[in-house]
């Protein structure tokens, strides 16, 4: 069992994550597309890097909700997005492996459609990174001269997934990570890994580097602290220091040298 001080010192650690509110990221961006519709500003095609399907959801009933500034919950637009039974809205995914020409023809064609009801048509593509070459290739088309009224939202794990030519022509919206996404497994073996500075294209993808790792080092904290471990991947003492690191650099990473700032979260964690 964990001594008292232990416990003590593993809630003020807890405490400064909670500091870290992913949730306000989510709202800024929900407030961003409310803003966009209020302007009539919202763009033909967005690509959303990261896993999270809620704030997808929530954009979705934002864009065409005309009973509120942001979206209602009762109106018949968002009500269908929750059931999936809106005829403006389609949802391409991948069929085995790999996203096939034929879907994203269908979806080209649905997006020529008129609206049955919303002010916009809605298409969205899950891992639109699995797109075949030649789904890929037709798509191209559409991003350059999308219908009008029309959204296109193609959701990826990685912009670097993608082809340049694609992400290109989209707007990039980045995604925050949700905690029940994030698993132990970002570990490998004892140590977890760090990657190289090259691997992260650019601060957005640093920053979300930082979210991910600071939630799997508070996953392993809640469970010392819940469970009454004194054990895992790391020693204790070793955790609390990765997280308190971890946490500066994330409040400074938009100034911080990178590769710095990787080599020390190595010399915490490792």
């Amino acid at each position: 069992m964990l001594c008292v001080i232990r416990k003590a010192a593993l809630f003020a650690v807890l405490a400064v994550i909670q500091s870290v509110n992913f949730v306000e990221l989510e709202e800024k961006i929900v407030n961003y597309f409310a803003l966009l519709k209020e302007r009539e500003a919202v763009g033909s095609s967005y690509i959303f890097i990261g896993d999270n399907p809620s704030v997808i959801d929530r954009l979705l009933k934002v864009i065409n909700c005309v009973k509120s500034k942001t979206y209602c919950q009762k109106c018949w637009s968002c009500v269908r997005v929750d059931n999936r039974r809106n005829p403006d809205l389609m949802v391409v995914k991948p069929e085995g492996l790999s996203i096939k020409i034929e879907s994203i023809r269908e979806g080209i064609r649905f997006l020529s459609l008129k609206s049955y009801y919303c002010p916009k048509k809605i298409l969205i593509v899950e891992k639109a990174h699995k797109m075949s070459q030649e789904a890929s290739n037709l798509f191209l088309k559409t991003l350059e001269e999308p219908p009008n009224d029309c959204v296109i939202g193609l959701l990826v794990p990685k912009l670097g997934d993608v082809l340049p030519t694609i992400t290109s022509r989209c707007r990039k919206i980045y995604l925050p990570w949700q905690e029940k996404k994030v698993k132990v497994s970002f570990f490998s073996g004892k140590k977890p890994f760090i990657p190289a500075a090259p691997s992260l294209k650019n601060r957005k993808d640093f920053a979300l580097f930082l979210e991910n790792l600071i939630l799997s080092l508070h996953s392993q904290l809640k469970e010392l602290l819940f469970k009454g471990k004194d054990e895992g991947f790391l020693g204790l003492d070793k955790l609390i220091e990765g997280i308190e690191e971890t946490l500066k650099i994330y409040k400074a990473h938009h100034t911080i040298n990178i590769n710095l700032a990787l080599n020390l979260i190595r010399m915490r964690l490792q």
